[in-house]
């Protein structure tokens, strides 16, 4: 049901983050509140602080500053796909539904994917540096369908999750923590991808420039 007006007043006033307005902002409030009611664009007096003419500009006005507060409060982009990623990661092992595909030979894996998505994910097998493949399956995340990719590392479970990057330029992997996981991500061949674990922060590290470079001459 609907937050009723002075309930949504309290909880902005109480959670979002303060910011100076920046010059102006009144004056072009009140000239497009007074434009929308047909009124004459007539520029606000400035005999008044900005906040006693802003209580004259009516509910829209205080509606349109309020909604620039919460925008200003808003995460960035990247954290809240890391938010995912960190959730996805979580529920697959809760759900105890890790892969779709269980193997551990990437020319199984990697096949599964055909006709399932509109891309090719690239899968290698790291076994050999102690990271194996187990298998794959698929995601949702960032409004779409995703090719997740299952590596172990020991009782470590990485989720690899990979899709097609909005900006092509590549970018070497960065790294974050969330929630007590390590998180990486990079963008490379088209590709964008984010690995998750419960690994510490180096193997972490080192299992992401291994992955980084074999797909970099084997996409």
């Amino acid at each position: 049901m609907p937050i009723p007006d002075d309930e949504l007043g309290a909880l902005m006033r109480q959670h979002a983050t303060r910011h100076a307005p920046p010059a102006g902002l009144a004056e072009r409030i009140a000239l497009s509140v007074r434009a929308e009611a047909g009124a004459p664009a007539t520029p606000a007096p400035r005999r008044h602080g900005w906040w006693q003419g802003l209580l004259g500009f009516g509910t829209g006005a205080a509606a349109a500053w309020g909604l620039a507060l919460v925008l200003l409060a808003s995460p960035a982009p990247l954290e809240l796909l890391g938010a995912q990623v960190t959730a996805n990661h979580v529920r697959s092992l809760m759900a105890s539904h890790l892969a779709d595909v269980a193997s551990t030979d990437q020319h199984t894996v990697k096949p599964w994917f055909a006709g399932k998505l509109d891309f090719s994910p690239p899968v290698v097998d790291l076994a050999a540096e102690g990271f194996a493949l187990t298998g794959g399956r698929l995601d949702y995340l960032d409004g779409r369908t995703v090719a997740a990719l299952v590596y172990r590392s020991g009782p470590h479970v990485i989720n690899v999750f990979v899709w097609p990057a909005a900006d092509a330029k590549p970018q070497a992997p960065a790294f974050s923590t969330r929630q007590g996981y390590q998180l990486a991500h990079w963008t490379q061949g088209g590709m964008q991808a984010w690995a998750v674990s419960d690994l510490n922060a180096a193997e972490l590290r080192h299992f992401a420039a291994l992955l980084h470079a074999r797909t970099a001459v084997r996409p």
